[in-house]
């Protein structure tokens, strides 16, 4: 389990949606035609990590992606992963496979209110919760991995134009001209283009502490403008120039602060003094008053969640078939759990070795249905309850943070939702 992670990047152009279903009429193509087991759309961590999964099972992908690696390998957002999806990459690249910080505690409270609960390694043998990754350090190591694999193509940069379905097969137009025509579609393209503006958005900084008592921590701050996170950084040596003065002796955290989008504006433009004393007001004093800040940025918080992630022969996995609010970080290891629990379904029934694979995607569809259910909810809720001001609100949800900190059962289940998800 995690606090906050970085807010999941737009969509690519190609994003594939919707699917068309269309017999294919047998006619002869003017176009080369590659043939594949599974076609994957969209070479982010979620598609790379599906088509190893695969691959480990025997069977080969293509992976098409209208973005270079190098381009990928430039974004450097945080990312937030749960004990569980750790288990699945160190279960694929071993088990230091990127630089990356602990998380061994996760502090929760709410401004203004009494009552938090601390969630920890002690419940669990001692085990880290999660850690954190940059984004272009994994997407590395997954395609060095991939590249090692001889069941995998990699087409880079390569546009999805079109996929149409036929009853036995699905086709993939490229904008090369040539087609995939596999067995199986996988649409790990992202979250689809948004058409409305965003009301809020995450409010981006690293931020330094005069204490070290944060190291290895995680804060989940819950404000009445929205919900206030800090995660711990990985290779921290390596970011120093990102602010003005730093001790080797402080601590530098990741600071996601979701808010109304007007005022998340505001505050990037404050001047930092202002900003740090707005920041240390919303933490309080048990946590600590930041000394510096580094560069500010803004991040429009969209969700979506398709009610249908299965179309004949294409399936949704990742923040193609849901995006979330991202408190608890809960958006790309649920995404995770959707690779392993497609590759699961595909080999228990045979479906990539002549089986029935409309039938093995209703049995992942259902098999999935009470995790998509039960995170996303959670994730849209929290917010909201912790904004409110009404006091049997904010009694019950104190009183909730303190039952949570007191009952190591409760406790413990919870941070196992959180690390593991929903069980099918």
């Amino acid at each position: 389990m995690t606090a906050l992670s970085a807010p999941p990047a737009a969509a690519s152009s190609s994003a594939i949606r919707p699917a068309t279903l269309a017999r294919v009429d047998g006619r002869a193509s003017a176009t080369p035609t590659q043939i594949t087991p599974v076609a994957i759309l969209g070479g982010g961590p979620i598609g790379l990590v599906c088509a190893l999964l695969l691959a480990r099972q025997g069977f080969g992908s293509q992976l098409v992606d209208a973005r270079s690696l190098e381009a990928l390998q430039r974004d450097r957002r945080l990312l937030a992963l749960s004990r569980g999806t750790l288990q699945v990459l160190e279960s694929l690249l071993g088990p230091t496979f990127v630089p990356m910080a602990p998380i061994e505690r996760v502090h929760v409270s709410s401004c203004g209110d009494w009552g938090a609960t601390h969630l920890g390694a002690a419940d669990f043998g001692g085990v880290a919760l999660g850690a954190t990754v940059w984004y272009a350090d994994l997407v590395a190591a997954l395609s060095r991995a991939v590249v090692q694999q001889a069941r995998i193509f990699v087409q880079r940069p390569r546009r999805a134009l079109d996929v149409r379905q036929g009853i036995d097969h699905v086709r993939v137009a490229l904008d090369d001209g040539s087609t995939l025509q596999a067995s199986l579609a996988i649409d790990a393209e992202g979250s689809p283009p948004q058409v409305r503006q965003a009301r809020h958005h995450a409010l981006l900084a690293d931020l330094d502490f005069a204490q070290d008592h944060h190291v290895a921590d995680a804060i989940e701050r819950f404000t009445r403008d929205g919900p206030l996170a800090l995660l711990p950084l990985p290779g921290q040596s390596s970011t120093t120039s990102q602010l003005d003065q730093r001790s080797p002796a402080n601590t530098r955290m990741s600071m996601i602060w979701c808010l109304p989008t007007s005022l998340a504006q505001t505050r990037k433009d404050m001047a930092q003094s202002e900003l740090l004393k707005c920041i240390a007001q919303a933490l309080g004093p048990r946590i600590g008053a930041p000394i510096a800040i580094g560069e500010r940025s803004m991040f429009a918080l969209h969700t979506h969640r398709l009610r249908r992630i299965c179309e004949h022969r294409l399936v949704h996995l990742g923040n193609a078939a849901q995006s979330l609010h991202p408190v608890a970080g809960q958006g790309f290891n649920l995404g995770i759990r959707d690779c392993v629990g497609l590759v699961e379904s595909l080999i228990d029934t045979r479906a990539l070795e002549g089986g029935d694979m409309v039938a093995a995607l209703g049995i992942y569809a259902a098999r999935r249905r009470l995790d998509r259910a039960v995170v996303p909810s959670l994730t849209s809720a929290l917010p909201r309850v912790f904004s409110s001001t009404a006091a049997p609100v904010v009694l019950a949800r104190s009183t909730v943070l303190v039952a949570l900190d007191l009952v190591p059962g409760l406790r413990r289940e919870f941070t196992r939702l959180l690390m593991f998800g929903a069980p099918r």
